[in-house]
C-alpha cells in the first residue's frame, strides 16, 4: 500500500490495534456510518449538528482510502468543463449542478478555516493542450458568462506554458484532505471503530433497528449511511454495475521554488496538479501531479490496487518537464495510487436501498469527492431522516 503526502503529514497509518482473537464490541447508536472518508467524515459532522449520535465503522482508518489519497483541491464544476456539462446534462441542469458545487466549496471552505485546516483559496487555470479542447474552452467561457458563472477566457496560454488556451477562475480552493477528514470527525465526536471491516448488514429480530457486523464490532442502529464510495460493490453487490472502481495515480516532489500560485488541471482534466506552499520555507512548495490514466486505461479500472505503476509515473513526470521544466528535476518525495468511484454519468448515487429502506447511500463521487461530497451528504441525510 503507497501512502500519500497528506497521510505521511497527518502520521497515517496509526499502528492497527491489536485483537485479543475474541471480543466483539458491541455498541448502539442512532446511526451507523461505514466509511471515514469525506462523505463519511462530513456525516458525522452535520449529524452531530442536528444533535443525532453516530458512529463510524472503518476498514482501516479515516483518510486511508480515496479522499487521503486525492490532489487536495476543492474546485467548483463536473464534468469537465461547462461546455461538456451542458452537453451531457443539458443547460438548466447543467448550471443547478454548477451552482451546486459552488456551494459545495464554499461550504468545504468555511468548514476548513473554522476547523483550523490547512485551506488556501488560489483559484484555478484549467488549460487547453489542443487547437479542439481551446475551442471547446472558449464555448463553455461563453456559455458560463451567459449563466453568470464567472471565468475567464485567455486564447493563449498566459504563462507560457506551452498550452493552447486557457479558463481561469479565482474563488476555487486547495486543502489538505487528510486534515479535513480527521478534523471533521473530531468535531462531531464520532467513536470510530478503525481496522472493522464490515461484513454483512441486516434488520434487528424485532426490525425496529438495524445491525452493522464489522470485524470488531456489532452495532446496534436505527439508521445505517453508506460512505464507502469504490468499495460499496464489495458490501452490496447490487452495485457491481453502478459504481466502477478506477485507480488514480499521483506524485509530490521535494520542496522547489513557487512557480505556479493555483491549482491547474489540462487535457479535460486528465492532468491535475498544484504547488503545495511548504510551511517551512516561504516562497517554496512541492509540486503534485496527478492523472494520466488515458494513457492506460485497461490498467487503472476495476480493481482496487493502490500502488503507482512505471508508466503512469514517467508520462506525470514527462508532462512536469514539458510544462513545468524548472520542477522536472526536483527530487520526488511520495508517489501513491488511490481508489476512485465513478458512475456512468459522473453523478454521485444517492438514496435507500430497495430491500433495506433504513440504509441510505452516498457513494460514487467520480473523482470529484472534494467539489461534491458535502452537499451531497447533506442531501442524503435529508433523504435518511425524512424515510424515519
Amino acid at each position: 500500500m503507497s501512502i500519500s503526502y497528506w497521510q505521511h503529514t497527518t502520521n497515517l497509518p496509526s499502528p492497527a490495534p491489536v485483537r485479543d482473537g475474541s471480543s466483539i464490541e458491541e455498541i448502539r447508536t442512532e446511526v451507523c456510518i461505514i466509511g471515514g472518508g469525506i462523505a463519511g467524515a462530513s456525516a458525522a459532522y452535520l449529524l452531530q449538528r442536528a444533535g443525532i449520535e453516530s458512529v463510524i465503522v472503518e476498514a482501516r482508518e479515516p483518510a486511508l482510502g480515496a479522499t487521503g489519497r486525492n490532489a487536495g483541491m476543492v474546485v467548483a464544476g463536473i464534468g469537465g468543463n461547462y461546455a461538456r456539462a451542458v452537453q451531457m446534462y443539458g443547460r438548466f441542469r447543467a448550471r443547478e449542478l454548477w451552482q451546486f458545487t459552488i456551494r459545495n466549496r464554499e461550504t468545504t471552505i468555511r468548514l476548513a478555516e473554522r476547523l483550523g485546516v490547512t485551506v488556501r483559496r488560489c483559484g484555478h487555470w484549467q488549460w487547453a493542450t489542443t487547437a479542439e479542447e481551446a475551442a471547446e474552452l472558449a464555448e463553455a467561457a461563453v456559455l458560463m458568462a451567459e449563466d453568470e458563472l464567472p471565468v475567464t477566457y485567455y486564447d493563449h496560454d498566459p504563462l507560457g506554458r506551452g498550452f493552447t488556451a486557457a479558463l481561469e477562475t479565482t474563488e476555487d480552493a486547495t486543502v489538505h484532505s487528510a486534515e479535513l477528514v480527521l478534523a471533521l470527525i473530531k468535531a462531531s465526536g464520532a467513536k470510530v471503530v478503525t481496522y472493522s471491516p464490515v461484513t454483512a448488514v441486516e434488520p434487528s429480530e424485532t426490525g425496529r433497528m438495524m445491525v452493522v457486523h464489522s470485524g470488531r464490532a456489532t452495532i446496534t442502529c436505527k439508521n445505517v449511511f453508506v460512505a464507502t464510495n469504490a468499495y460499496t460493490p464489495q458490501l452490496f453487490p447490487e452495485f457491481e454495475e453502478r459504481v466502477m472502481p478506477t485507480r488514480g495515480q499521483i506524485y509530490v516532489s521535494e520542496p522547489a521554488p513557487l512557480v505556479l500560485e493555483r491549482g491547474g488541471s489540462a487535457h479535460h482534466g486528465y492532468y491535475y496538479f498544484q504547488q503545495i506552499p511548504e510551511p517551512s520555507q516561504p516562497g517554496y512548495g512541492r509540486w503534485l501531479i496527478g492523472g494520466g490514466r488515458h494513457t492506460n486505461f485497461a490498467s487503472e479500472g476495476g480493481h482496487y490496487e493502490e500502488e503507482t505503476t512505471a508508466d503512469i509515473q514517467a508520462d506525470l513526470e514527462a508532462f512536469t518537464a514539458r510544462h513545468f521544466p524548472e520542477l522536472a528535476a526536483v527530487p520526488i518525495a511520495h508517489r501513491w495510487a488511490g481508489t476512485m468511484g465513478f458512475t456512468d454519468n459522473a453523478l454521485p448515487l444517492i438514496g435507500q436501498l430497495e430491500s433495506l429502506p433504513r440504509v441510505t447511500y452516498c457513494v460514487g463521487f467520480t473523482g470529484h469527492g472534494m467539489a461534491l461530497a458535502l452537499k451531497s451528504v447533506e442531501t442524503a441525510l435529508m433523504q435518511m431522516l425524512d424515510v424515519v
